[in-house]
């Protein structure tokens, strides 16, 4: 037995030994093209300028290549967490059990994350030099924890490293899939703080830039990371293989179109060839395209032959793709301290907005003024494309899906786009009322059409059941977890729905929400996820790990009306204005008097109910109707059974009338 397992080891040591000279070759490659982009773009030889502090070269280099460390020890924990999360299922014995492969994967992921939590912190120093460019050795202790807790970029490195040590610390302790998945979570979101205060954030597009930014990291980071974990697993990858192969296949079309997004954001046409930063972009551009068509080409040939045993052919190209990925990534990180050409703003508020001050609203600027929010628009389309796939996928099996509630779910988005995207979301940003329709349209009728679509329902109908544990079972899972029967419950349903109208707005959240790019996405999420909730428990036609009696769904509902009124009221009959500094800092020259706005916004508050209302009854009729009539046939089934069967004390209407019976007798 000996004598087979020392090849057999030998062998697997050698593998593993050109797979770690593969990947030392591709970061060097990464490395040394952050330096030659650093070098010939011109960021680390900025000319001294009248007035003006120099900046170090030596912060700059140090910045640079920093963040190329930062990015590669992020894809690593993103994709190894995830992959081992969900590339491949639990143990047969205990399906939440993680596999060996991966524990392995899980490891290497706090091993990285860990990793990225120090560069993080050794980023700060290096930061807060490059930010008032100052030498390193005039950084001190108490200006850097000023630094830290003080500004925005400061804030978000100091909460990247707090969100990766959490993730290192739990990826480290966990031995199940959902402790993997929290460890995934966890990694993903210490990506995110960096995207809202980089270069991006900062220009007059910075909306658009930074949602097209979010899109662009956070697919780079599960594309390359999740290769790096195909390619580092030891065997068994086929089912890890397809897993990664149908989300690499969405995930590269994001990588493409959302940095094209922040690609024209940043630079216009003609500074494509004239700066630094427009070059090297286009470079960029260029290497993740040739490794989109590796991607390409893994999918048609490479991926049958993992699925046939034989790896050699995937491990060539993954190595040159992780290399092509790594140059990538090392464009990127100078491209993080090569600044792009400024232009001009056209006025102040573009700064504070990301477009220029609109005019005076009418109906033609509502219809016709766009300002994408491109985080909502790529969302709707997603979904709605899934939700199309799903429903041709049952008519191909010869089973029906009502065509309404496919009408009912392509409305539900584009009423969020049409209330986030068109003229009426720059509005938002200037005018109470015009925010007002748009809270309304996303916590009130939106969830209402997404929730009476029944998604959850088509998917668990449309997927395919999987043994090993896929997506139907995991969806399963989530509707049936102690989570889904906590914020199930009715009384916590309501406090989630009725603190989205009184904490933002009484208290200083809906200021910092209109100031920070951050801010106004999580309220906007935050509308819509209280509302589907919300009407999933009343009205929603989805599998619920805790139903409610039509009464209790009344009386539920009944409560939010008087709530709503009272908000809307208070409103209406405020003296003072909510986000004061910040309206008065836009100063609109059309706006006259922006009390009578907040509280034409109450107005709208107090009256917009109505309709959903109406809505929402109706169905709440219609559905308890056709419960007591589906209770009906059944109660008439036992009965038919009983009579056939000659057992009378099985039919229900018999047992009822017995009951009646003896309470009569009873009186007597």
């Amino acid at each position: 037995m000996g004598s087979r397992s020392g090849p057999r080891r030998g062998t697997d040591r050698g593998r593993r030994g050109t797979k770690a000279l593969a990947l030392a070759l591709a970061a060097v490659a990464g490395l040394v093209a952050a330096i030659a982009a650093l070098d010939l773009g011109g960021a680390v030889d900025i000319p001294a300028l009248p007035g003006l502090a120099t900046p170090d070269p030596l912060v700059t280099w140090a910045s640079g290549l920093l963040k190329y460390a930062y990015d590669l020890a992020m894809l690593a924990a993103v994709g190894c967490t995830i992959a081992a999360a969900c590339f491949l299922p639990g143990r047969t014995g205990d399906r939440a059990r993680l596999a060996a492969q991966s524990w392995r994967w899980l490891r290497i992921g706090a091993a990285a994350a860990g990793l990225w939590a120090l560069v993080a912190l050794a980023s700060l120093p290096v930061d807060f030099a490059d930010t008032f460019v100052r030498p390193l050795s005039e950084v001190t202790a108490p200006g850097l924890w000023s630094y830290a807790t003080q500004s925005e970029q400061g804030q978000s490195l100091a909460l990247t490293a707090l969100l990766a040590l959490a993730a290192a610390v739990v990826a480290a302790r966990a031995f199940t899939i959902p402790g993997a998945a929290c460890a995934a979570a966890l990694a993903v979101a210490a990506a995110v703080p960096p995207i809202f205060t980089g270069h991006s954030a900062s220009n007059g597009n910075h909306q658009i830039a930074v949602d097209g930014l979010l899109i662009h990291v956070l697919a780079a980071a599960f594309w390359a990371g999740g290769l790096l974990a195909l390619f580092i697993a030891r065997r068994d990858p086929a089912v890890a293989a397809r897993r990664y192969s149908f989300a690499a296949a969405l995930a590269y079309p994001a990588i493409g179109i959302s940095g094209l997004i922040v690609f024209g954001a940043n630079v216009a046409v003609s500074d494509l060839w004239e700066s630094a930063y427009g070059r090297i972009a286009l470079v960029k551009i260029a290497v993740l395209a040739v490794g989109g068509v590796l991607g390409w080409v893994h999918r048609r040939r490479t991926l049958p032959e993992v699925e046939a045993g034989d790896r050699r052919a995937f491990n060539r190209l993954a190595a040159v793709e992780l290399t092509l990925m790594a140059v990538a990534f090392g464009l990127a990180s100078s491209l993080s301290v090569t600044p792009p050409p400024t232009e001009a703003l056209p006025d102040p508020n573009t700064a504070l907005l990301g477009f220029p001050t609109p005019g005076p609203m009418s109906f033609t600027t509502i219809v016709l003024d766009w300002y994408p929010s491109v985080l909502l628009c790529a969302a709707a389309v997603t979904l709605v494309g899934f939700y199309v796939a799903g429903v041709a996928r049952l008519r191909r099996r010869g089973d029906a899906w009502p065509w309404y509630r496919t009408a009912l779910w392509i409305g539900g988005w584009a009423v969020i786009v049409l209330t986030t995207s068109t003229g009426l979301g720059k509005y938002g940003m200037v005018l109470f009322s015009a925010h007002m329709v748009q809270h309304m349209a996303l916590n009130m009728l939106a969830p209402i059409l997404l929730v009476l679509a029944a998604p959850t329902t088509l998917a668990l109908r449309a997927l395919r059941p999987d043994r090993a544990g896929g997506p139907r079972e995991w969806l399963l899972a989530l509707i049936h977890s102690r989570w889904s029967r906590f914020i199930s419950r009715p009384l916590v349903t309501l406090f989630i729905y009725l603190t989205s109208l009184y904490v933002m707005y009484f208290t200083g959240m809906f200021e910092w929400a209109m100031r920070s790019h951050f801010g106004h996405l999580f309220m906007t999420a935050h509308f819509l996820a209280a509302g589907c909730l919300f009407f999933w428990v009343v009205i929603g036609p989805d599998p619920k790990p805790r139903p409610l009696t039509y009464p209790a769904k009344v009386l539920l509902y009944f409560v939010t009306i008087v709530f709503h009124a009272i908000f809307g009221l208070t409103l209406m009959m405020g003296t003072g204005l909510i986000a004061e500094d910040w309206y008065t800092q836009l100063a609109m020259p059309w706006v006259a008097d922006l009390l009578a706005d907040q509280r034409a916004g109450g107005g709208i508050a107090w009256a917009f109910g109505e309709i959903p209302s109406l809505i929402i009854i109706g169905v709440l009729i219609a559905q308890w109707a056709r419960s007591e009539e589906r209770e009906g046939r059944r109660l008439d089934r036992m009965a038919e059974r009983a009579s056939a069967t000659g057992h009378p004390e099985d039919d229900p209407h018999e047992v009822y009338n017995a009951y009646l019976a003896s309470l009569d007798q009873e009186r007597r």
